[in-house]
Parts: structure tokens; sequence; C-alpha cells
């Protein structure tokens, strides 16, 4: 189950929004402000946080900021609730990495798809986050492969030729396949301590 903090400081407000949310399967906690949501943050883990922008002290701007400042929560979908649908409020909260805007009064309904809708598309950025590593992954292992192939080519080929012409070997082809086999193994040496 998804979990869901609610930082507002009108408690009836809250209720409501908990209970709504409850009910529609998620799991909820509640801040009535930043010092505590921000507290309360390190140990619950939200999933997603509805934040009210009008709060004393810390407003809903001032938390977002400092709640994107916490590794663990810099990229939970964050979104603001506000009575005044102005425009610079829209901007400052977007600015501050607000991922969605809830203007009151809302629908529970309203809240729901909200809530929904940024947990979706949080999962679809971390499906293309994964598929990326995955594929920087890949790239890397193909390229490791790449470099590994000509000091190991070369050490099977003057490993070869040393095993087939050992009997009749002039001491310059062995100097030779020496050298090869030291250049190779050096290779091989530099390669493992890069990619280490």
């Amino acid at each position: 189950m998804k979990k869901i903090l609610v930082i507002d400081d009108k408690a009836d407000i809250r209720s409501v929004i908990v209970s709504t949310l409850t009910g529609a399967g998620f799991l909820t906690d509640q801040a009535a402000d930043a010092t505590q949501a921000i507290k309360l943050t390190l140990t619950y883990k939200p999933d997603l946080i509805l934040c009210d922008v009008n709060m004393p002290d810390m407003d809903g701007y001032q938390t977002l900021s400092a709640i994107r400042e916490i590794p663990h929560l810099s990229v939970v979908p964050f979104i603001l609730m506000t009575g005044s649908a102005d425009r610079d409020g829209f901007r400052r909260g977007m600015a501050c990495g607000a991922d969605d805007f809830l203007v009151k009064p809302f629908t529970p309904e309203e809240l729901v798809q909200a809530v929904v809708s940024r947990l979706v598309r949080q999962m679809e950025l971390e499906w293309e986050a994964s598929q990326r590593a995955e594929k920087l992954r890949a790239d890397a292992v193909h390229q490791f492969s790449e470099e590994l192939s000509a000091p190991i080519n070369g050490l099977l080929g003057a490993v070869t030729s040393i095993m087939v012409d050992y009997a009749c070997m002039r001491p310059e082809a062995a100097s030779d396949g020496a050298r090869q086999i030291n250049e190779s193994a050096a290779r091989l040496n530099q390669l493992a301590q890069r990619w280490a």
C-alpha cells in the first residue's frame, strides 16, 4: 500500500483528507506543520506528500523546499493544496519542485485522482530510470567485453604459436612471443584496474 503524508495546520481539513485517502486504500499519516512533517518523514518515508500552502511559521513552499533537501525524499511526488489559485503561486510552487496543485475546496474524487495520477507518473519515471540504468549496464558490459578481446586474443595467439612451434622456435621468435604475452597481460591488468 502506498503511504501518503498530509500536512495541514487545520485539523478538520487533515481529518477529511486522511479519511478520504484511507477509504481509497492508502496508508496515511499527518502533520500539523512543517517541523512535525520533516521529523515524521525520517521514519514514515511517504510515497507522496500533500501539503497546504498557507501555514504559519513555514508555508507550503518553504516546506517543499526543506523536504526536497532530504535525500530519500528529493523525488517523492509533492502536491500543494491552496485556496487561492493565483498564477504567481503556481509558478512559485513549480519553481520549488511541486508536482501538482489542488485548489481548495476539492472533491474527494479530485483528491484521489490527483494522488493516483502522481503515483502512476512516479512509477513510470522509476521504470524509465531502471530501463536507462539497465541499458547503461549492458553498454558497459559490452564495452568491457570488447576491450578484453584484443589482449586475450594476443595472449591466445602468442601461447598457441609457442605451443605449435616450440621444438623448432628460434630465440627471436620466442622473445617476440614472450613480449606479446607480456604486453597483452599488461593491457589486461590495466583494464582490470580501470573497471574495478
